[in-house]
């Protein structure tokens, strides 16, 4: 049981942020099925912007015990510990890029919010492949994002779909996405492309 000693108010979260504020950052959502190269992106972005943070909530999923035995929690508590580092990183000035498979429209909205109240500029940008090429890549990579994470199998198609339709109905409620096409594209000028996108 997780006990909740505070709960902060939309108005306390963002005084953190103008309190703090030093100079306006980016908050860069790479939105994308599992395996179409968030991460790739993100460590790009990362090895050529100064104190850029790239916050992988996989990573933080692997580093939490007995994980796939509590999914439903891990994933509540995983998105929680996201948006607490965006408050607390935005405000040094420094740009975040967040690897986020999005299934959740009501997710990026917080995230959208969180870099309003910290005075921060928001990109929300998709790696988008055609569905059977995007589940195609997924069963080549052969696991989910975690590195912890079971091999695929058959069994786990089901499982694939549905994560499938769920990111293109959040993607509905979000017409401003921007989209970058990634059939026949290599991560270098997918890299490029999201640099002039987002005027970096």
């Amino acid at each position: 049981m997780i006990a909740v000693t505070h709960s902060w108010g939309a108005r306390e979260q963002a005084a953190i942020c103008y309190n703090t504020r030093m100079t306006k950052a980016k908050l860069i959502v790479l939105n994308g099925f599992a395996a179409s190269g968030k991460t790739t992106i993100a460590k790009k972005y990362i090895a050529g912007h100064t104190l850029a943070l790239a916050l992988e909530a996989d990573a933080i999923v692997d580093n939490i015990g007995d994980w796939a035995n509590h999914e439903e929690e891990v994933r509540n508590l995983t998105f929680e510990l996201t948006k607490a580092m965006l408050r607390a990183y935005l405000p040094s000035g420094h740009d975040v890029v967040l690897p986020y498979l999005v299934t959740n429209a009501a997710e990026v909205q917080e995230f959208e919010a969180i870099a309003r109240d910290c005075n921060a500029d928001y990109y929300e940008i998709l790696l988008h492949n055609e569905r059977a090429d995007a589940i195609a890549r997924l069963l080549k990579r052969g696991k989910w994002g975690e590195e912890t994470s079971p091999p695929l199998t058959e069994k786990d198609m089901p499982q694939i779909e549905n994560l499938m339709d769920r990111m293109e109905s959040a993607l509905k409620q979000r017409p401003q996405t921007i989209k970058i096409d990634l059939k026949g594209q290599d991560p270098n000028a997918t890299y490029q492309q999201l640099l002039r996108l987002i005027g970096a």
